[in-house]
């Protein structure tokens, strides 16, 4: 069974349940390390909820929830990196430890935000691309570098990835989409003002919308007609730089351009072979 996902569904949750369920979903791994009652406190609940809600998706309780979650992760607790994803790095590191320390980040970043995909949810955002006559990416501050990415790798096959290019056009671009148009917000926390400001304008004009955010629950990701979970690992406020969060959005951009690459492979193939022909003049061999 996928417990990510039924976690992720929260189907008949109650809101205590719902509540656990964001907060296993934050750090699955860590749970592996926690027992019922350290869960209970953190969640400001009861064992007794816990238990509940184990067996609401299927299980006996919280001990069966461990073993399948184990299994899931494919990782054992002590498998986890000790990387600290807001301040990776002390003034005493040497230069290798460092580098030895991004690595890790790097590392574990992906991982936490593999488990938390299957097939279905990237096929349906897959779906939704395919489909639509014109795609726009959405994105504020630091996430604009990874939809810039994206949209750069779009554009070699074909796709004309439609996006804001100052600051405060945003919202203009999503007045031009409609209900045959398919558009991906890019939000890490959730809770953007100005990103659910354009998530409103998209809805309102029945576009499909897929999310890419850490936070299912948040503001924006509960506008979502698909959403792409990214780990939660460092911190909303305080933080030394987005090494994580920018790591788990490249992942997740880049395992749905790959995806869309697959989709009409032969195609693409040919449309990206012909690109690369047009710039071989350019370059000294």
């Amino acid at each position: 069974m996928d417990i990510i996902l039924a976690l992720n569904k929260q189907e008949n949750f109650n809101d205590t349940e719902k509540f656990i369920a964001d907060y296993m979903l934050k750090q699955p791994q860590d749970i592996l390390e926690k027992s019922v009652q350290e869960i209970a406190n953190a969640t400001f609940s009861s064992t007794s909820s816990i238990v509940r809600l184990c067996r609401k998706i299927g299980l006996k309780g919280f001990s069966d929830f461990k073993i399948q979650l184990s299994a899931q992760l494919q990782i054992k607790p002590t498998d986890i990196l000790t990387v600290n994803p807001n301040f990776p790095f002390s003034e005493n590191d040497t230069y290798e430890d460092v580098s030895k320390k991004i690595k890790g980040l790097y590392i574990d970043s992906v991982n936490q935000t593999a488990t938390l995909y299957t097939n279905d949810l990237l096929e349906q955002a897959v779906i939704y691309l395919l489909s639509a006559r014109n795609i726009g990416i959405f994105a504020y501050g630091d996430t604009t570098v990874a939809a810039l990415n994206f949209q750069n790798k779009m554009m070699k096959i074909g796709y004309n990835i439609q996006m804001a290019n100052l600051p405060g056009e945003n919202r203009h671009l999503a007045t031009n989409f409609s209900e045959k148009d398919c558009a991906i917000l890019v939000s890490y926390s959730g809770e953007s003002k100005n990103n659910y400001r354009i998530a409103q304008l998209l809805k309102e004009n029945q576009t499909k919308l897929i999310v890419v955010t850490a936070y299912p629950n948040s503001h924006i990701g509960k506008m979502a007609d698909c959403l792409l979970p990214i780990a939660v690992s460092e911190s909303q406020t305080i933080k030394l730089s987005t090494f994580s969060s920018q790591i788990g959005l490249d992942y997740v951009l880049n395992s749905l351009f790959s995806c869309l690459y697959v989709a009409n492979y032969e195609t693409n193939q040919e449309k990206r072979l012909a690109s690369e022909e047009l710039f071989l003049h350019d370059r000294f061999l």
